[in-house]
């Protein structure tokens, strides 16, 4: 099942302490980078850095990696791009949508802060906040989960696993 979530919301705690999860990454598929960046694990500091190149290829080679590498996780975690769930909707592969209230913008700011996000990222994420949210309220393809201000993707994990079970009967 893909998880398609706000930043800020824990998708690597949530990979961290969730078997069979998989932080799904789109750095290295959205931007050319450098060798000092290891591809693993995203450095919150490179996030939203315009001196990085974007990869033209993107959006379309990540969602190819997603299809390639659905069937091997129970979650595979993804940010929660309006282009790429466009390309998902279009190939009608269900998601998990979880973003956070309207009203959480102060807590993510802090949450950006603490994490050490550029001030580029929390630009755009707190700067675009209201359009951003409202995107994502708007999606009526991916089945839902709205966060409540202080909610991280672990807490709602027994909703996630509800969802799935509806979505997939032969789900354990």
């Amino acid at each position: 099942m893909i998880i398609a979530a706000f930043a800020g919301t824990g998708k690597t705690y949530f990979c961290n302490h969730v078997e069979g999860a998989k932080d799904f990454v789109c750095m290295s598929y959205k931007y050319f980078l450098t060798a000092t960046y290891d591809g693993r694990t995203e450095n919150e500091k490179i996030k939203a850095d315009y001196s990085l190149e974007l990869n033209p290829e993107y959006p379309a080679n990540y969602l190819n990696a997603i299809l390639r590498n659905i069937e091997k996780y129970k979650y595979l975690v993804i940010p929660s791009d309006n282009r790429v769930l466009a390309m998902l909707k279009d190939k009608h592969i269900p998601y998990i949508l979880c973003f956070p209230e309207i009203n959480g913008k102060e807590e993510y700011k802090k949450r950006y802060i603490q994490r050490g996000n550029r001030e580029e990222f929390i630009g755009i994420f707190i700067g675009g906040w209201d359009n951003l949210i409202k995107s994502l309220q708007q999606d009526t393809y991916g089945t839902r989960i709205v966060l409540s201000k202080d909610e991280y993707l672990l807490d709602v994990k027994e909703r996630i696993d509800e969802i799935v079970r509806t979505l997939d009967p032969d789900y354990h």
